[in-house]
């Protein structure tokens, strides 16, 4: 299926959180542990319908690594959406979402879409991080778009991913498709005019000559 819109889609995060795991339950609805970390980037990508029309996310997965973080930022500043994703058992890589945020402000200027996702809610044990840090750092930060998700069991996964793609799509193509409409409906109507206009002129010559 050819995709009428196609938007980029990085995924970010500090090593070790689960972002490979998390894109490889979108795409292959299994989980898949992440045995070896990802080699700079991994790129996949996935088709949705909204609305009547073929949507493509193009999605690029990242390495956490600090070694890579240079290489990394190349792939994110024409993104129009950026997941930032840490690990609720690990009250280190929460603390390092502020940096990655501010990694994503230097780099990339588009008009993009931030998701913070919460991963491993899946934990048996205590979370690391509690929900109230969490909720006020995205109220001090205005991030409207936070979520929980297990990469284990699957738990939201799926549904995050569809609420980014019907974000994308209000966002950047409604106003697309609206602007087409727009012009389609001004050349309908330029269309009509002239015709009624021709009509109306030719009858009137008509039946000028024909009363001389």
């Amino acid at each position: 299926i050819n995709p009428e819109f196609a938007f980029k889609v990085v995924i970010l995060g500090d090593s070790g959180v689960g972002k490979t795991s998390l894109v490889k339950y979108e795409i292959k609805n299994s989980f898949i542990s992440e045995n070896d970390s990802t080699i700079i980037f991994e790129h996949s990508f996935k088709n949705f319908s909204i609305m009547g029309k073929n949507v493509r996310l193009q999605i690029w997965d990242t390495c956490g690594k600090e070694m890579y973080r240079s290489s990394v930022q190349n792939f994110y500043r024409s993104a129009l959406c950026i997941f930032v994703v840490f690990s609720l058992e690990s009250l280190d890589s929460f603390n390092q979402v502020n940096q990655w945020i501010e990694e994503i402000k230097e780099n990339n200027t588009e008009d993009y879409i931030l998701v913070l996702v919460g991963n491993k809610s899946d934990l048996t044990q205590p979370r690391k991080v509690g929900r109230e840090v969490i909720e006020e750092y995205c109220k001090n930060n205005s991030i409207e778009n936070y979520f929980e998700a297990s990469a284990k069991n699957g738990d939201n996964v799926h549904e995050i991913f569809k609420a980014v793609v019907k974000q994308l799509f209000i966002k950047f193509a409604l106003p697309i498709i609206n602007e087409n409409q727009e012009k389609r409906n001004e050349e309908k109507e330029l269309s009509f005019n002239k015709k009624f206009f021709n009509q109306n002129v030719m009858g009137c010559y008509k039946n000028c000559c024909y009363n001389q």
